[in-house]
């Protein structure tokens, strides 16, 4: 009689396991991430932007970010009239790809709407500006990579002039030159990494904020906000985040009313 029940168990461990598998791998494909991009784009030629937002914001949840998912994400959210979550997306993107000329018009266009001023990390400093302006059209890999390439240039150059000091005395000028452009591209890089890693930038995402003075609802109303407007969040406190205006202002929000880029 066991062996019976042996033999009755088996088949039905194994169709329950190819069961399992079967729903497994058809969770796996529903998890696939070119699948979630092609729905999502479909949605959006559907003009069902909210469906499309919901389906693209699972790629950033699942560890995939690039320049184009956040730029898709901006483009549904400016098409639902919620101009400060396009700012937040269309600033996330940009630090993918700085140079996108469509992405650029966008901000400009979503800006305009909100009747908000550009994002300007470099503000009141000559040299910040300068140094914003040269490698705007960079992103925070691209400074890496020329950091990193000017380095290893300037210790090959180096070496050759400790194994040749005849010809390290004529062209020596070309250390110089090496030496000066590793270290313009390393203080990119610093700086970029600074603004972007460091320091907490965000965005107003509702109408019309009040800043107060303290983290409490009763509290004295210090200034008011629109969406769309550029912050720099310096804490966050319960349900409360402090916030610091462009002119050095600051103030108590509530924390849904700012994201963070």
């Amino acid at each position: 009689m066991k062996r019976y029940i042996v033999k009755l168990i088996i088949p039905v461990i194994l169709c329950m396991s190819i069961g399992v598998g079967l729903a497994s791998a058809q969770d796996v494909k529903k998890e696939d991430p070119t699948q979630i991009f092609y729905n999502a784009n479909n949605y959006y030629q559907k003009q069902d932007y909210i469906k499309a937002v919901e389906q693209y914001l699972k790629l950033p949840d699942m560890g995939i970010a690039n320049g184009n998912i956040y730029y898709n994400i901006g483009n549904c959210f400016l098409k639902l009239g919620k101009v400060g979550y396009a700012l937040v997306c269309y600033e996330r993107a940009k630090r993918y790809m700085p140079n996108d000329s469509d992405l650029r018009s966008n901000i400009a266009y979503a800006q305009s709407l909100a009747d908000a001023p550009a994002v300007d990390p470099a503000a009141g400093n000559i040299i910040t500006r300068l140094m914003t302006k040269l490698y705007e059209d960079h992103s925070l890999n691209t400074l890496a990579v020329l950091a990193l390439a000017s380095y290893l240039v300037l210790l090959i150059i180096l070496a050759a002039f400790a194994a040749y000091p005849l010809f390290a005395r004529r062209f020596n000028f070309v250390v110089i030159i090496l030496a000066l452009f590793f270290v313009v591209n390393l203080a990119a890089f610093a700086m970029r990494y600074y603004d972007e890693d460091m320091v907490k930038r965000g965005i107003i995402v509702q109408k019309k904020v009040e800043c107060k003075y303290e983290p409490i609802d009763k509290s004295t109303t210090y200034y008011t906000m629109r969406e769309g407007n550029a912050v720099v969040i310096l804490k966050t406190k319960d349900a409360w985040r402090q916030i610091k205006r462009p002119d050095g202002k600051i103030g108590w929000v509530l924390k849904e009313s700012v994201e963070q880029i």
